[in-house]
């Protein structure tokens, strides 16, 4: 880990020394990470807020604080089984005890474990800026990241498995590797949503009804994990057994 590493002694003053030069510490699994959107000369260390290292039930949502980590998650009843399959995404279990759900997300890599299946499942995210509390879908989040760039997540609050149907399918040479490609589609109702992961790309959320277009306007890039041509056949084979699986008629998402 390079750069100055720093503590705040409360959430305003974390917010305060906040700027383009700096980014807010959690798990630190992924500082250093070549495609992560976290850069930083110095790093925050995230003060200790109400929530932030609990799960509870709040409004029929999961509400699972920004530093619970990804070993913390998966032993707690409340989260979704869709969620949990997103969390052994990670295989090392030395990496599980350390990482942290807002860290996964705020960090908007391309080969994020959970980001796929929160923008499949409508995930919404609690934030503290300077301006005050807030809280935004996952979509805005990662479409605007310098929108939020000095916003400090605190929360992220997902819809319960009775609420929506999610499938994911992550493809990686090793189960401790990195991803080149990790997919989420979830339906709530007659509501279809997607979440993709590029290795190299970055993320998207495409709509169902037009995935296909947008999909063919992302940064695709050949690579030693496969061709471009070999990734899109790949995303567009595995969304539409998905579809079809979620009870899509036709069997096509595109």
């Amino acid at each position: 880990m390079e750069g100055e590493l720093i503590r705040a002694s409360s959430p305003e003053e974390a917010l305060a020394m906040k700027n383009n030069e700096s980014a807010f510490f959690a798990g630190g699994t992924g500082i250093g990470y070549k495609d992560s959107g976290l850069k930083a000369n110095r790093w925050i260390l995230v003060p200790e807020i109400s929530g932030i290292r609990e799960i509870k039930t709040e409004d029929g949502l999961i509400r699972i604080g920004a530093m619970v980590s990804f070993t913390q998650a998966l032993e707690d009843s409340a989260v979704p089984s869709y969620l949990k399959e997103a969390l052994r995404f990670c295989g090392s279990l030395q990496k599980r005890n350390q990482a942290t759900v807002g860290g996964n997300i705020a960090s908007r890599r391309c080969d994020s474990y959970l980001i796929p299946a929160l923008l499949a499942s409508g995930a919404r995210i609690c934030l503290l800026a300077k301006e005050g509390t807030q809280t935004i879908g996952i979509e805005q989040y990662v479409d605007e990241p310098d929108r939020y760039r000095d916003a400090l997540i605190t929360a992220v609050c997902v819809k319960p498995d009775s609420a929506v149907s999610i499938l994911s399918k992550r493809y990686a040479n090793t189960v401790e590797s990195h991803a080149y490609l990790t997919l989420s589609m979830g339906r709530e109702g007659d509501d279809y949503r997607i979440g993709l992961a590029i290795k190299g790309g970055g993320l998207f959320h495409p709509d169902i009804m037009n995935w296909g277009i947008a999909w063919k306007k992302a940064d695709v890039q050949d690579d030693m994990f496969g061709s471009e041509e070999y990734k899109r056949y790949l995303t567009q084979v595995t969304l539409e057994t998905m579809y079809e699986k979620l009870g899509g008629e036709g069997g096509s998402a595109s």
